[in-house]
């Protein structure tokens, strides 16, 4: 949100308050910049000039308001000690998704993938196919964990089961609504 902001306030358009964000979220930080701008301001080229001065702030700031949830820490300390294999796939660009996760999780996740070139964002279930491949690992060992709807359609996508959490950016009703079957506090 506060990448976003600036970028759109450096271009003259009116920002967004933060919990609007939340709707802009989820599908790469392409759609969440045009998301962002107004109905007619939307064309290709003023989203490249919008993403471009966002993502020169994003890259000196992607920390300044990011920090894990109560309790992640201890909960990946754990399923590690169980070997559990853990991953994340992100729709955040893929070098702002490994430098985010080192800096605060360390090595506690055993592979990284961010958006890419050449790669669909999710729901586009082939970044969640190519992880579980580099696992050895059958869609049936395996679960999806996330809090959003595209985190539900990207399971979905993916045949994959999927655990859905509360506090992330979309509530547990929301979840429910989008076809989450299991959301957990």
């Amino acid at each position: 949100a506060d990448a976003c902001n600036f970028a759109l306030r450096s271009h003259g358009f009116s920002e967004h308050q933060i919990d609007e964000y939340k709707y802009f979220l989820g599908n790469g930080v392409y759609k969440l910049v045009e998301r962002a701008l107004p109905m007619d301001k939307k064309d290709g080229e003023t989203v490249d000039k919008v993403l471009t001065e966002f993502k020169k702030y994003y890259e000196k700031h992607k920390s300044d308001f990011t920090k894990p949830y109560d309790g992640i820490e201890e909960l990946l300390i754990a399923l590690k000690e169980t070997g559990i294999k853990t991953a994340v796939v992100s729709n955040k660009p893929h070098e702002f998704a490994v430098e985010i996760v080192e800096r605060y999780f360390g090595k506690s996740f055993d592979i990284v993938f961010g958006k890419r070139e050449g790669y669909l964002a999710k729901p586009d279930p082939t970044t969640v196919i190519e992880t579980l491949n580099h696992f050895k690992c059958k869609k049936e060992e395996a679960v999806y964990i996330g809090d959003s709807d595209v985190d539900v359609d990207t399971a979905k996508e993916a045949g994959m089961d999927g655990i859905f959490v509360n506090w992330g950016f979309r509530g547990r009703e929301f979840l429910l609504e989008h076809g989450a079957k299991c959301v957990v506090d």
